[in-house]
């Protein structure tokens, strides 16, 4: 009964050391993102500006998504426990805040948090905000499992996941008839529901190519390229065959081509690619990883 309680002690004292690392990671919030300085200090009002609501609170999901990756071991005693979840945790919170401000700068090159946030309140904005900051969580996360604790080795496949993130979301543009800078400003919800089922879809993908045994990092990075290269070939496959099998109706199939513009940025459209995009993303997973080939083939 002794150990019971103690176990519950334990895991109180646990779950409020971990409020107290988010409350630590609110104001080193700022750090990265200084413009929102007075809004992250400040009580949050959801009715005044859901835009902002939803791209705060996407962060909080997200380094909370991080935080169920480090563990918590007490055989090595209760106060080095602590330790180690502090450092660890203070690391992915840093991995996390910097990942989150390179790939927005890389996407929302043209485009101004202050402006889009706090002045237009676009949605869109902070929808497609919301995806990356749940996508690169759980990048964060996958990569922090695969280090096994090692600074040396989270480091080396974080910046090997930035850079094929960095790669992924210029994809977009490739593979979607949607016009990305131009419906951002107009606030058009077709392209961040498109863009987030890219997103997560791209997200899925990657974290499955990490997702695999390795004893040497080398001949592991090698592994998790050509798994990721593999996943470029068969996805279009995949989202080519969707569009197929499920065709859709635009303005200029029915003999009004001045229309086609209107229907791709309806919320439908939006629906539509993004659907298709996560759907191929998951089928490309299971013929990239699923498949067990075994000994069929003799080795010499």
């Amino acid at each position: 009964m002794a150990e019971i309680f103690d176990r519950l002690v334990i895991r109180l004292l646990l779950a409020g050391f971990v409020c107290l690392m988010i409350y630590v990671y609110r104001y080193a919030h700022v750090v990265f993102y200084p413009t929102v300085k007075r809004q992250v200090l400040k009580k949050i009002h959801p009715a005044e500006n859901p835009a902002d609501t939803l791209h705060l609170f996407a962060r909080v999901v997200g380094i909370s998504i991080i935080f169920s990756s480090i563990t918590f071991n007490e055989t090595s005693g209760f106060v080095l426990s602590i330790f180690h979840f502090a450092v660890w945790g203070t690391i992915a919170i840093i991995l996390y805040l910097l990942s989150l401000y390179i790939v927005e700068s890389i996407v929302f090159y043209n485009f101004d948090y202050t402006d889009e946030i706090l002045k237009r309140k676009n949605m869109s904005y902070a929808f497609i905000s919301f995806c990356h900051a749940i996508v690169i969580a759980y990048l964060t996360r996958t990569v922090m499992i695969e280090a096994e604790n090692s600074l040396v080795i989270l480091l080396v496949l974080w910046l090997y996941m930035l850079v094929i993130v960095g790669f992924s979301v210029k994809y977009f543009t490739l593979i979607s008839k949607l016009s990305f800078n131009r419906l951002l400003i107009q606030k058009n919800l077709s392209l961040c529901f498109s863009y987030g089922g890219f997103t997560l879809g791209a997200g899925f993908v990657i974290a499955s190519c990490f997702d695999q045994e390795h004893y040497d990092i080398t001949v592991y990075c090698i592994q998790v390229l050509l798994k990721t290269i593999l996943s470029l070939i068969i996805f279009p496959i995949f989202k080519k065959g969707l569009v197929k099998i499920f065709p859709i109706k635009l303005g200029e199939e029915r003999g009004l081509e001045g229309h086609i513009d209107t229907d791709m940025q309806s919320l439908g459209y939006g629906f539509y690619e993004g659907c298709v995009f996560i759907s191929g993303a998951i089928l490309t997973t299971m013929i990239v990883n699923r498949i067990q080939f075994g000994t069929i083939y003799p080795f010499f």
